[in-house]
Formats: structure tokens, C-alpha cells, sequence
């Protein structure tokens, strides 16, 4: 059983498909099969159903693809942790952000950073919370934050702040007199909203749902001036993270916190359990903790 063998099958299962791995693989097709057959060959039985929307694992291919991915990722501690020997702390540091999180929490911890690991190539991926867990699994990314909860058990995370959305209105809106609202006393209102990827999305049509509701959506946007220009522009009201208005003196605005019900949620620093946490990764953790101002758990990093 070869490694290279067992990244093919990881890679098949994990892009639902022969194909589509042979894109993320830039290997034939035939190289992809040949390497499932010898493994099927080794393992004494079929470990993958092809079925017209794509792939399914046996019983057998369940188990192998659960103890394959343990063994990719000790590959990956191993070249990472002997890349990390030397005095001076260098190498790359791929970090996954959410973009609204990014530019509210940390550019700060950015330039600290810089100025304590001046050698490390430090690479921002700007990603939404929705993709993040495949961001890491994949070893795309060695630590990232995002909104909790998680929908696997996988990962260690560090809770670091917790938010909650405001009701943004123009000033000239009809509610921009209250000192706070409730979510039926805007519910009607045209909506905008972040696209579709962003996780604060779900907690906004959990609270919607929670009066049988679902908000009018007229607008949406993945970029946060653009969200506030269609705002601006009386297109809508829209709930956003009350972070970002923390220091925000536009005078175009106003926001209103929502009391019923409280639109509350944890931010966290993210990794996957079992990563291997170069000293790079542990001096992010440090700087996260000194600029943004929490305690690490002692298993979080090192």
C-alpha cells in the first residue's frame, strides 16, 4: 500500500468522483483507477459503487478512507515538523479568514505578526466559515477562525470573542429612532443579506424561522461596502455583525441592537485535531491571544 495510493482514494472520495480528481490530481484517469484496483487488490474486496451523481464507499471503503486520512495528515506532520527545525522561526503560514471576520479582528494581529516573525511567509486565505472545514482538512489551510459551532468533531478550537448582529438602517429610515428592536418590528422590511456562503446567514433564518418566517431578501453581496452601499441607498435593512460598527463613525447609519430574539455567536481560532502546530502556527496563537485578548486552552496549541 503506497501513499501515493491512498491520496488518489482520498481524492476521489473526497470530489465525489474519477473526473473531477483527475482535475485536483492532474493525473489520467486510468492512473486513478489502476491506483483504486491495486488497493482493492491489497485490501481484498471493492471500495467504491460509481452510481450516476457519482461515487459511493462500501463498507470497506468507509474504513479505509477513515484511517487513509489520519495517515495523509501524519505525512504531512512529518515534512512539516522537519521543516520547522532551525533557530529562527521561517517556512509558510497559510491562515484561513472569513472576510468580515478578517478585517474586524485582525489586522492588528497581522502587523504584530510581522514585526515578531519577520522569516514567515504569511499567506491569508480569505474563505467563508461555510468552506472552512474542508480548508483544513485538506491541509489547505494550518489555522483559521470562523463562527462556531462546527459540523464535525475534527478540530480543536479556541473561542476568542463572541458577537452578535445589529439591525443597520439609514439614518433617515423609520426605525432609526429606537434604541432597540425586536425581529417582528423589522421582519417586513426588504433585506439584505451576505451571499449565500456566509455562516451568519443560518443564525439570521433560525431567528426568522423562529416566528414562522423567512426574510425578503432584495440584495445580496459577498463585499461589505457594497452590502452598506445598498443599504445606503434605501434598498433595505440588513443584520450585520456588531463588530464592525464598534468603531464606525459613518454618520449615514444607524444601528440597533435586536433584543428578541438575542442574535448571539461565538467566534473561535480553528485547527484540526491531530495537525501538527509548527512554531509559526503557535506564535499566531500567541499573537491572536495578546492582540485580541483571550487565554488559550492549554490543548489548543502546543
Amino acid at each position: 500500500m503506497k501513499l501515493r495510493e491512498l491520496h488518489y482514494f482520498v481524492e476521489v472520495v473526497r470530489n465525489n468522483g474519477f473526473g473531477r480528481a483527475t482535475d485536483k490530481l492532474y493525473v489520467t484517469q486510468p492512473a486513478i483507477s489502476r491506483a483504486i484496483k491495486q488497493l482493492e487488490g491489497e485490501l481484498g474486496g471493492e471500495l467504491l459503487i460509481r452510481d450516476p451523481k457519482g461515487v459511493r464507499l462500501t463498507e470497506r471503503g468507509r474504513i479505509l478512507f477513515r484511517h487513509a486520512e489520519n495517515m495523509l495528515q501524519q505525512e504531512r506532520n512529518l515534512h512539516r515538523e522537519l521543516l520547522d527545525i532551525g533557530e529562527e522561526i521561517s517556512g509558510t503560514l497559510r491562515v484561513g479568514l472569513p472576510p468580515v471576520i478578517s478585517s474586524t479582528y485582525f489586522p492588528q494581529v497581522i502587523l504584530y505578526f510581522r514585526n515578531r516573525c519577520p522569516l514567515v511567509e504569511l499567506e491569508i486565505i480569505e474563505i467563508p466559515t461555510t468552506e472552512l472545514e474542508r480548508a483544513l482538512q485538506e491541509g489547505k489551510v494550518d489555522i483559521a477562525a470562523g463562527i462556531l459551532p462546527l459540523e464535525s468533531q475534527n478540530y480543536k478550537t479556541q473561542l476568542f470573542a463572541t458577537d452578535s448582529l445589529v439591525l443597520v438602517v439609514p439614518n433617515t429610515h423609520l426605525l432609526a429612532n429606537k434604541s432597540s428592536v425586536t425581529l417582528p418590528e423589522f421582519a417586513n422590511e426588504p433585506f439584505i443579506q451576505f451571499t449565500e456562503s456566509f455562516k451568519i446567514n443560518e443564525l439570521i433564518l433560525c431567528a426568522f424561522g423562529l416566528y414562522g418566517l423567512t426574510p425578503k431578501v432584495v440584495g445580496r453581496s459577498s463585499n461589505f461596502d457594497l452590502v452598506t452601499a445598498m443599504i445606503h441607498s434605501g434598498m433595505g435593512v440588513s443584520l450585520l455583525p456588531g463588530s464592525i460598527w464598534k468603531d464606525n463613525t459613518a454618520s449615514v447609519f444607524t444601528t440597533i441592537p435586536v433584543i428578541q430574539p438575542p442574535l448571539l455567536y461565538d467566534l473561535a481560532l480553528i485547527r484540526r485535531s491531530g495537525s501538527f502546530v509548527s512554531r509559526s502556527c503557535q506564535a499566531w496563537i500567541d499573537v491572536s491571544a495578546e492582540v485580541i485578548g483571550f487565554t488559550p486552552e492549554p490543548d489548543f496549541g502546543q
